[in-house]
């Protein structure tokens, strides 16, 4: 798979994301991106191996195809590859292509190779402790929660019968059902919480930590605008009772959270968050650990195109 690393171009793609949109960008390569190899995740994570595997066969150009959990993965594995000067592509394909929302995605993917297109983007990365203690790192494109968020993703991801049960049936019934349940018996939780290197103690419902306005598929908290280049948006929510946050939810699927006396949101360069009991940490859509945990900026650290 070697290959010259001026002109050659890869696409990772993600089979399981948007099936129907999936199969349509696949069939457009042939014709639109004849040069490109096509490399397929065979199993979660896999995005973050063959990302890495591009940087070691010296491709110019890596194309992720899926949603934005696969542009993570792909981003992790390049950036983890030392391959800062690779040129990442992404063609949204998966649920919530949050990373493009508000941007113009290319018609032709043959645009994809046209320079004048490329953006240096910053990135965020997270070190957070995994279930045995030890430190890990990732790097997010798009956001990471820690709190009820974050709670109902475990929920989501737990390999119970009664989830199996309902995703064989509908994944936004499993969704909703996973919140439903979370909510049921959340309570508000006691933090310690550092932004820039200021310590408070407060309590919280959640803590948003985002790199564009958007998560969850084109929801927001509020505002539309993105943070400054160079900086994280901090969102907290204030601990709120179940009728608070049922409240709260409501108008965040409305767009109508703009100004909602819970919401506080800070521009910064870091976040360090951790509680008593460790909550989990989502990153771009996926469990990856829990607290404690520190979040920074990388600025313009990867060449992205879309």
């Amino acid at each position: 798979m070697a290959a010259d690393e001026n002109d050659t171009v890869v696409c990772i793609i993600n089979p399981a994301s948007g099936v129907q949109r999936r199969r349509t960008i696949v069939q457009r390569i042939a014709a639109e991106l004849p040069e490109a190899e096509c490399w397929s995740t065979r199993y979660p994570g896999h995005g973050i191996a063959l990302g890495r595997q591009a940087v070691e066969d010296r491709y110019g150009t890596v194309v992720a195809i899926g949603g934005d959990g696969t542009l993570s993965e792909v981003a992790n594995g390049v950036l983890a590859g030392g391959g800062e000067k690779v040129r990442l592509a992404y063609v949204p394909a998966g649920t919530c292509n949050d990373f493009v929302r508000g941007l113009r995605p290319v018609t032709d993917l043959g645009d994809l190779l046209d320079r004048t297109r490329d953006r240096e983007t910053d990135v965020g990365s997270v070190i957070f402790t995994r279930p045995d203690g030890t430190r890990d790192q990732r790097y997010f494109l798009v956001s990471c929660t820690v709190g009820l968020i974050s709670v109902i993703g475990q929920r989501f991801t737990e390999k119970t019968p009664v989830n199996r049960v309902l995703k064989r049936l509908n994944l936004q019934l499993a969704e909703t059902t996973s919140s439903i349940r979370t909510l049921a018996r959340w309570r508000p939780v006691a933090v310690r919480l550092e932004l820039d290197g200021e310590p408070s103690s407060l309590t919280i419902t959640n803590l948003a930590v985002l790199k564009v306005p958007y998560f969850a598929g084109g929801l927001v908290f509020g505002r539309t605008q993105p943070p400054r280049a160079g900086y994280l948006d901090a969102v907290r929510v204030a601990g709120v009772g179940r009728i608070g946050v049922a409240g709260l939810v409501w108008q965040v699927f409305r767009g109508a959270a703009a100004g909602h006396p819970a919401i506080k949101r800070q521009e910064v360069r870091t976040v360090s968050v951790d509680a008593a009991s460790p909550l989990p940490v989502e990153v771009d859509g996926e469990i990856v650990g829990y607290t404690p945990a520190d979040f920074s900026i990388h600025p313009s650290c990867l060449t992205t195109v879309v």
